[in-house]
């Protein structure tokens, strides 16, 4: 809906404005996308604005719009990790606010770290097997294509 729409959006101007370098970053990347033009943006416009995306994710992780989740269950669901069943009736809660602070998928999670997008990292996230070299490498490839 428009309000979680809103809601992100506003988080993203919040994070702009109080990271000043990841502001920059961004600029930098608009004005090599467009430079001195007027023109309006295009969908391949908005393809080629990977930094801004990366930002965009990570403040949605970290601020999400709906930060919980609630369902009720309509039928018995046998769980397949361990020996257990929801109830029918058994309302689910799934605490997104809570999973995106998890410092096992994410190192430093209260952290605003628009790098925690970066392909290898999203990868390693699941794996949890990465070096500070390989981020560095990745960093360095994607800043200065």
């Amino acid at each position: 809906g428009h309000d979680t729409t809103a809601a992100g959006s506003s988080f993203v101007l919040c994070m702009l404005g109080i990271h000043k370098d990841v502001q920059v970053k961004c600029y930098d990347e608009v004005k090599r996308i467009f430079g001195d033009s007027d023109r309006p943006c295009t969908f391949a416009d908005t393809l080629e604005m990977k930094y801004l995306e990366r930002v965009i994710f990570e403040t949605l992780r970290m601020y999400p719009p709906v930060p919980i989740i609630a369902r009720k269950v309509n039928q018995d669901v046998k769980l397949a990790t361990i020996d257990a069943t929801i109830p029918a009736g058994s309302t689910v809660v799934i605490a997104t606010y809570k999973i995106h602070r998890r410092p096992d998928i994410y190192h430093n999670p209260d952290k605003f770290n628009p790098d925690n997008f970066l392909p290898m990292l999203e990868t390693a996230h699941y794996t949890n097997q990465i070096s500070d070299e390989e981020i560095k490498n990745q960093v360095d490839t994607i800043m200065f294509e």
